[in-house]
């Protein structure tokens, strides 16, 4: 085998040059630094560039924030790029932290982060690129997020490692809010004043909630109240009370409607509840399964495993069927989870202190909105086939497409040899 060797400007990362393109003229870039302002006159990179640097490593396969620094090597030349460093990508995220805020509970000390300018763009910019319709009446999934590390701040989780907690609200592929919490921080603890902030930004920017969903740490009467305030139904699921108990026992058996979730076969049947010792009453959506050791349960005297469901949706095509199932589906907003961790580098925090690293959540969720968005410009003009895909599967099918700068009637003119399907960009 021969090698040799070529000056000629090669990149293998053609397909970064397109995703420019469509940030370009959307006007991305600008719009960044309009929100979040400018470094200075003297600064060579904006913030912009440090934000959008962080997305092109992502969809480049980087795995770490150093790896900007091996994407500058590879990219070549490109007369719109402004790629900064790693090291003054994170300058730049630096510059961006707020304090914490730190509430001593007795013994225990909880540490939060509010970053509402970053928030605030995160809600302005996906609906910028139309990823949310304001007034079109979404749901709201809201979660906490374990990210296990060992930064001179992480504390020990309810899953006995330490890490931070931080909590995060989605609709559906779009990330509108981040709280940065401590890993001995419950899900739980001043979620009302956390959702009280989720929704001022929203309601702030016209965005429109018609639904929330949220799991057991939401089953609190503080919560369900601020949560009616700004929707119009919510799904969250009931912890284990006697006063549950008490409901399940009320329902005769023959209200009980055999179906099929999630391929398995349950039992469920709805009934008025009344909880935090209360007098107003909500819905419960009550699905029982038979416990695979045919044991009797202690408290409700027969042979079943029970979940719960609560809701204030009262309307006719809200079966038991129907909510139990649009409940579930919650379990594909979790799927965010994921792809933060492991397509956009969530799981490796690159700074030792929370108040930074939720800097860097942030510009995650950025570039996982870009991402989303420009497949989705790309599906339309025909140039990818699935606009579901995965980072990795957008690598190997768009981003690497190797093109050859050429310089020619004194301007620089890019060539591509192959797919033809650039031609639609």
């Amino acid at each position: 085998m021969k090698v040799q060797q070529s000056t000629q400007l090669i990149s293998p990362f053609g397909g970064l040059h397109f995703v420019l393109k469509q940030i370009k003229q959307a006007g991305i870039d600008n719009f960044i630094n309009e929100q979040l302002g400018s470094r200075g006159q003297a600064k060579t990179y904006s913030i912009a560039d440090g934000l959008l640097s962080i997305h092109y490593s992502h969809l480049c396969g980087g795995s770490c924030i150093e790896d900007i620094n091996t994407l500058g090597e590879h990219i070549g030349f490109h007369p719109g790029l402004s790629l900064p460093s790693a090291d003054t990508a994170l300058r730049i995220m630096q510059e961006l932290k707020t304090e914490d805020d730190i509430v001593q509970n007795g013994e225990v000390t909880h540490q939060f982060n509010q970053h509402d300018k970053l928030n605030d763009v995160l809600q302005k910019l996906a609906i910028k690129t139309n990823c949310i319709i304001p007034a079109a009446g979404d749901t709201l999934d809201y979660d906490n997020l374990i990210l296990e590390n060992e930064k001179s701040d992480a504390a020990k989780t309810y899953k006995m490692s330490t890490g931070y907690q931080p909590a995060i609200a989605a609709m559906g592929r779009q990330i509108v809010f981040i709280e940065g919490r401590g890993g001995n921080t419950p899900a739980s603890y001043k979620m009302d004043e956390t959702l009280k902030q989720c929704f001022k930004g929203l309601n702030d920017n016209g965005i429109c909630i018609e639904n929330f969903r949220s799991d057991s740490a939401a089953y609190q009467q503080s919560v369900v109240e601020e949560v009616e305030k700004n929707c119009t139904y919510f799904y969250i699921r009931i912890d284990d009370s006697q006063s549950l108990r008490d409901a399940v026992k009320d329902i005769p058996e023959t209200e009980w409607k055999p179906a099929v979730i999630n391929n398995k076969k349950v039992e469920i049947a709805d009934t008025p509840f009344f909880p935090f010792n209360g007098k107003k009453a909500y819905r419960a959506l009550i699905q029982r399964r038979k416990r695979k050791d045919q044991q009797f349960d202690i408290f409700t005297q027969s042979p079943y495993a029970y979940y719960a469901i609560m809701t204030n949706n009262e309307t006719s095509i809200a079966t038991n069927l129907y909510v139990t199932q649009f409940y579930n589906h919650r379990g594909d907003s979790e799927r965010n989870f994921d792809i933060l961790n492991n397509d956009f580098n969530c799981n490796r925090l690159p700074f030792s202190f929370l108040n930074a690293n939720v800097v860097y959540l942030f510009s995650a969720a950025i570039s996982f909105m870009l991402f989303e968005w420009v497949k989705q410009i790309f599906f339309n003009k025909g140039v990818i086939e699935n606009a579901a895909m995965r980072c990795k599967k957008f690598l190997f099918d768009f981003m690497i497409l190797p093109p050859k700068w050429i310089k020619t009637a004194r301007q620089w003119v890019i060539k591509y040899s192959q797919p033809a399907t650039v031609t639609n960009l």
